[in-house]
């Protein structure tokens, strides 16, 4: 059987040195010594090792404190440490099997027994016959056995057990089993069954043993379980109930992952279909696109060599064409400059005639105006002196009469003030006897009714005072039986309380730890979603802009191309640019077309472009020497002709090229010489040069544009359609194709475009790359928040469970603790206040008494006075009426002479007003008609000069008509001849630059063709023309086209397309088969384990029925041998919550009644409590037993009655006694006492008694302690 051998205390409470204290193993050892010197704290280490976990059971306010935290001389320590040394062969087998199976599945040491494990998607896989994460790695499984293994085993003798505890001051705590770490569940299966588990019967501290009569029926069933073993069940069905609760949550786990999984399967699989179509699409794509972009090929090659032959036949007639139309040129430029000149000089003379004419008519209107008015200021002046005189008139009696009146009020107003200051003297002296006639009336009629209340109130409280001192004697008694049932009450919910909120902390921790990573799952899953959809799209727009800026260049090139070669101009400018660096040779070097400096609003660009066409050709050189080789080499070699811009003249001043401000006629937008800018070197001055820009204006309508031809038959007219009026000609028709100015504009604008293009491509591939990593990022923190949330949800399951049966345990004792509190309030409340009551009813009878006669005599002098006051009110009250009568008829004379009084003097004010507005008018008047007589005289000598001059401006008129008559005919001549020969060369000009243009396009159409089939199919079009054994060509080729087109709008029209789905379906499908296996796993699982739990109930129902049957029959027959008679029984309360009887217990000493157990004495309840634990040892003897002071409340009688019973019982069982009591000491076999030689540090003293040693030595030893 289990014996205890040795107990070793290392710094635990008072004990800083290491102490052993070894047992024999059998009989009776005794630990005495003097209050304070640490006996108790030897069981203390005792039950802190086997397990114990409450502070409050240690006697300390926190775990730490049982460490030793120093004295005076001693500094604390940073660890306690108690080792058990016990001997029992069977149990060292139980201990071997304990310790191999910590090794392979404990937790670190100091973690709660029976944490459940939470299973979810990526954490480690679920153990269902356990319930526990399974060992997936050798390394796990080598981890756990060097956590039991950290500490080297100890050498122990055959059969020995050794079990330790140690606890540092960071608050960690561990368990050692023969030198090695293990878990407190191991510790607690070793002794389980033994009767010192967490509820053991065989460690009674001190002051515990009144408390098994004063716990709770349940706390009193959990002795009987221990005894009867069931404490082992219950920890296994404790056991089943976390893995069925863990299995349950793992089960609802699994079901939400299959949801999902479910979900995503069809979503996946969705998108495998999806992708398997666009593969199959773009195939037939990829063999169609071939088809067409060969045969587009060909299709270019043949237009090109037509295009080519077509331009050097048009290239020789315009040769011809150009060279007359130069000749009429010269000539017509000749006499447009000359009509240019005319026709400003004709203009300035125009407007200077009519200039003169406006100023004469408004100088001679003027004039006439201006003696009109003279006349009328005149007249009204003379008005004015009559009236001024009139108002004088009329100031002056108004003030007479004003001056009488105001006398008159004067008067009135003093006499009004008298008779106001007399009534009201009266008035107040009437109001103030009235409020005392009324305040006296009040005050008699108050007293008589208080006199009448005031003998009432006396008999009332005289009776009042009497019942509330009966009330309150009994209040009181009833308080002081409910006092001593609250005191026991407040210590149970004290426990409570404090185990309550710490479940509370510990589970509000948990939630919001569990929510605080459920909320990181969530968004780090949102945050990868995001992330995968942003890449896709990021992708298809890259993919899109890649293709646009291949567009944009491909256009861009075909534009800097007929720019560069000059497909736009006449065929001998083009062949001038062609041998400008031959031609350097020979003397001609070209600097550009005037068309490269031009620069227009784009709004204007067309009309412009079809007005000037012939002048933007200009070629421009640096000097007349560079034009003069130009002339030459079209004469000698090239053939055509060409006109030559030299830019040596640009230093003119450009202010030269402006002309005076002029209006514009109605109708004219702008002239276009203003619409028109030219780039350095050329500047501003090159407008003069050109004789139609200055004489040319853009127009509103065509209306307009006739108009103003035939007003002006020397210049130009445009409208916004390029319709040009000139004099009886009109120029115009369909609008050709792009000219220079366009062409400038759009290659800045494809420029631009494919800069920006190129800009958005390096950004989305920065923005791909980026988007790459914050995936990768984003899964991986994904997975870390998904194996946190597993461990924090573990750890909440087990915080709700403590915390709900902590708030369970807790509001039963709340309830019954404000049940009494509140009705020992209600009696304390209703005692004070009858009390109170008591002493206000004497006091107001005696007060009612004195108030009563106080009254009568109060109100006797009261109608004394009321009556004289009533005489003289009356006569008050007559001397205020006639007062009032007086000053009612003074008041209404002053008030009619005050209303005159305003009237006079408003009519004053305004009588002066008028004459001062009249006097400074009629000064105005006179100054203002002298101001005019003067003016009429400058007037009249401006009229003659004007005269003079309009003469002499109308004869300088006619002679600029007659001159510009004559040179507009010979202009018109030449205009009409030259018309003909420029129309049929501006045609063949059209025509053929329209051919440039179509090659060009041509030529940009075969690179952009080229492009795409190294960007689509990696090859040449060389390439595809062979490999393709038929060109499609006519409706084939447009039907081919169409059918690709289809089929890339159905490919968009799919949208994003995820190629990884065939493969991210097969991993989901088979995750998805692997999770219903593991659900119909968990199934099975909570099947087996809810018929565990019902197997253990019944086995534990039967093996308590047969214990409670056994220690109740010994429990009366131990009680009656304690108590030398009397009836002691055992009985099952009602069933609780949980389904478990309470016991109560029936205690009747001999010789008194049946009775509540509470009320017994210190005494009885011990004797009551011995003869309970001593049936239980009965049933079930425990290894040792420890007892902390039990015979204390015991008398010498009974004392002797226990101390037989443990002689009787020691050769089962091992006792350690606690006592002070000497009787007791005497039966020990082992005497150990403790003392304290230096303050706060415990020491040990020994003495082993032989079988044969004298009584003498005992006794002595024993009055030494």
């Amino acid at each position: 059987m289990l014996k205890l051998r040795k107990v070793e205390l290392l710094g635990f409470k008072s004990f800083v040195e290491k102490t052993p204290i070894t047992f024999s193993g059998v009989g009776i050892t005794c630990i005495v010594g003097p209050n304070g010197c640490g006996k108790s704290n030897v069981v203390d280490a005792i039950s802190w090792v086997l397990g114990e976990q409450s502070h409050k059971m240690l006697r300390a306010e926190r775990m730490s404190d049982c460490i030793f935290n120093g004295t005076a001389k001693r500094p604390p320590l940073g660890l306690a440490e108690v080792t058990l040394t016990l001997v029992d062969p069977e149990l060292s087998e139980a201990v071997a099997k304990v310790i191999d199976g910590a090794e392979e599945s404990a937790p670190e040491a100091g973690a709660p027994a029976d944490a459940p494990a939470i299973v979810e998607s990526g954490s480690e896989p679920l153990d269902i016959s356990t319930g526990e994460p399974a060992v997936s790695d050798a390394a796990d499984r080598k981890h756990a056995k060097k956590r039991g293994a950290e500490k080297p085993a100890i050498t122990l003798r055959p059969g020995e057990v050794v079990v330790g505890r140690r606890l540092y001051r960071s608050g960690q705590s561990e368990y050692l089993i023969n030198g090695r770490v293990a878990r407190l569940r191991d510790v607690q299966e070793i002794f389980m069954g033994m009767g010192l588990g967490p509820d053991s019967y065989a460690i009674i501290e001190q002051g515990r043993i009144g408390q098994i009569l004063n716990s709770k029926p349940m706390d009193r069933r959990a002795i009987i379980e221990e005894a009867a073993g069931i404490t082992m069940y219950k920890t296994k069905r404790r056991l089943a109930e976390a893995k069925l609760e863990a299995s349950k949550i793992n089960l609802s786990r699994v079901n939400d992952i299959l949801v999902e999984v479910e979900k995503q399967l069809a979503s996946l699989k969705r998108q495998a279909s999806k992708a398997r179509r666009y593969a199959e699409l773009r195939e037939q794509m990829r063999g169609l696109l071939r088809s067409v972009l060969a045969s587009k090929a060909e299709h270019l090659d043949i237009e090109a060599a037509r295009l080519e032959n077509l331009l050097r036949d048009m290239d020789a007639a315009e040769g011809r064409d150009a060279h007359s139309v130069h000749e009429l040129e010269s000539e017509q430029e000749r006499l447009s400059a000359r009509t240019y000149e005319l026709d400003g000089e004709l203009r300035q003379a125009l407007n200077a005639l009519n200039q003169a004419a406006l100023d004469l008519d408004r100088a001679e209107n003027r004039i006439t105006f201006n003696r009109e008015q003279s006349a009328q200021l005149e007249s009204r002046a003379a008005q004015l002196s009559l009236e001024i005189e009139q108002a004088r008139g009329q100031a002056s009696e108004l003030a007479g009469r004003l001056a009488t009146l105001q006398a008159s009020v004067a008067a009135l107003r003093e006499q009004t003030m008298s008779l106001e200051s007399g009534l009201r003297e009266s008035a107040e002296l009437a109001s103030a006897s009235s409020a005392e006639q009324g305040r006296l009336e009040a005050r008699v009629e108050e007293l008589r009714q208080l006199a009448g209340r005031l003998a009432e109130d006396s008999a009332r409280g005289h009776a009042e005072s009497l019942q509330a001192e009966e009330a309150a004697a009994r209040h009181t008694a009833a308080e002081e039986q409910r006092g001593a049932a609250l005191q026991v009450l407040e210590q149970e919910c004290a426990a409570l309380e404090a185990r309550a909120a710490s479940a509370e902390d510990s589970f509000q921790q948990a939630e919001h730890h569990v929510q605080q990573i459920g909320a990181g799952v969530r968004e780090a899953q949102a945050r990868l979603a995001h992330c995968r959809q942003t890449h896709q799209e990021t992708g298809r727009q890259l993919e899109q802009t890649r293709e646009a800026l291949s567009g944009e260049r491909a256009r861009h090139a075909s534009i800097e191309r007929i720019l560069s070669e000059r497909a736009y101009t006449a065929d001998a400018v083009q062949k001038l640019f062609s041998m400008n660096g031959e031609g350097e040779s020979r003397g001609f070097r070209a600097v550009g077309l005037l068309a490269d400096y031009a620069e227009v609003q784009e709004e204007y660009e067309s009309a412009i472009e079809q007005f000037l066409r012939e002048e933007l050709e200009y070629v421009v050189v640096e000097t007349f020497d560079h034009a003069r080789a130009g002339v030459s080499l079209l004469r000698e070699d090239l053939g055509g002709r060409a006109t030559f811009f030299v830019d040596s003249l640009h230093g003119l001043d450009a202010g030269a090229t402006e002309s005076a401000a002029e209006a514009m006629p109605e109708g004219v937008l702008a002239r276009l010489d203003r619409l028109v800018e030219f780039r350095q070197p050329l500047g501003a001055a090159t407008k003069q040069f050109l004789a139609r820009l200055r004489t040319a204006y853009l127009v509103e309508t065509p209306a307009a544009a006739e108009r103003l031809a035939r007003e002006n038959p020397h210049s130009y007219f445009l409208t916004s359609d390029g319709t040009c009026y000139h004099g009886r000609m009109v120029s115009g028709g369909r609008k050709n194709d792009a000219g220079p100015l366009v062409l400038k504009r759009e290659l800045r604008q494809h420029e631009a475009e494919a800069a920006r293009l190129e800009h958005v491509v390096r950004e989305q591939q920065e923005h791909l790359a980026r988007l790459a990593e914050e995936i990768a990022a984003a899964e991986a923190h994904l997975a870390l928040a998904s194996a946190q949330q597993i461990e924090a949800e573990k750890s909440l399951v087990a915080a709700v469970h403590q915390r709900d049966q902590a708030r369970a345990d807790l509001g039963r004792a709340g309830q019954h603790l404000a049940a009494e509190r509140g009705e020992i309030d209600r009696l304390r409340a209703e005692a004070e206040a009858a009390r109170a009551r008591a002493g206000r009813a004497r006091e107001a009878h005696a007060e009612a008494l004195r108030a009563r006669a106080s009254a009568e005599t109060e109100s006797a002098e009261a109608a004394e006075k009321l009556a004289a006051l009533r005489r003289d009110f009356q006569q008050l009250q007559e001397r205020v009426v006639a007062r009032r009568e007086e000053l009612a008829t003074m008041a209404e004379r002053l008030a009619s002479a005050e209303a005159v009084e305003r009237r006079l003097a408003e009519e004053i004010a305004q009588s002066d007003d008028r004459l001062n507005s009249l006097t400074e008018r009629h000064a105005a008047l006179v100054q203002e008609r002298a101001a005019i007589e003067s003016s009429c005289g400058d007037l009249a000598r401006q009229v003659e000069d004007l005269r003079g001059e309009k003469v002499r401006l109308e004869e300088q008129r006619a002679g600029f008509e007659k001159e510009w008559e004559e040179a507009r005919a010979r202009a018109g001549q030449i205009e009409e001849t030259l018309r003909g020969r420029r129309q049929a060369l501006d045609e063949l000009r059209a025509e053929r630059s329209q051919r440039q243009i179509e090659k060009a396009r041509n030529d940009a159409d075969r690179d952009y063709l080229r492009q795409t089939c190294v960007a689509e199919l990696n090859a040449q079009p060389e390439e595809l023309m062979v490999q393709e054994a038929q060109l499609l060509v006519g409706e084939d080729l447009v039907a081919a086209e169409t059918n690709y087109n289809e089929m890339k709008a159905r490919v968009e029209a799919m949208g994003p397309v995820n190629m990884m789905a065939l493969e991210e379906f097969q991993e989901c499908e088979q995750r998805e088969g692997f999770l219903r296996r593991e659900r119909d796993d968990l199934v099975q699982s909570i099947e087996n384990t809810q018929l565990t739990i019902t197997e253990l109930d019944q086995v534990s129902r039967q093996k308590f029925e047969d214990a409670f049957q056994f220690i109740n029959t010994h429990f009366a027959i131990a009680f009656q041998s304690l108590f030398g008679g009397g009836h002691g029984e055992m009985r099952l309360s009602e069933p609780d919550s949980s389904g478990d009887a309470g016991i109560d217990i029936v205690a009747q000493p001999p010789g008194k009644r049946l009775q509540n157990i509470l009320l017994l004495s210190g005494g009885e309840k011990a004797l009551t409590a011995l003869a309970l634990l001593i049936a239980v040892f009965r049933y079930r003897p425990s290894p040792f037993c420890i007892l902390d002071e039990v015979d204390a409340p015991l008398d010498e009688a009974n004392v002797g009655r226990f101390n037989k019973m443990l002689r009787d019982m020691c050769g089962q069982t091992q006792f350690i006694v606690v006592t002070h009591n000497r009787k007791t000491m005497e039966m020990g076999s082992v005497l150990y006492g403790v003392t304290m030689q230096e303050p706060g540090v415990s020491k040990l003293v020994s003495v082993k008694w032989e079988e044969n040693a004298a009584a003498a030595p005992k006794a002595s030893a024993a009055s030494a302690a």
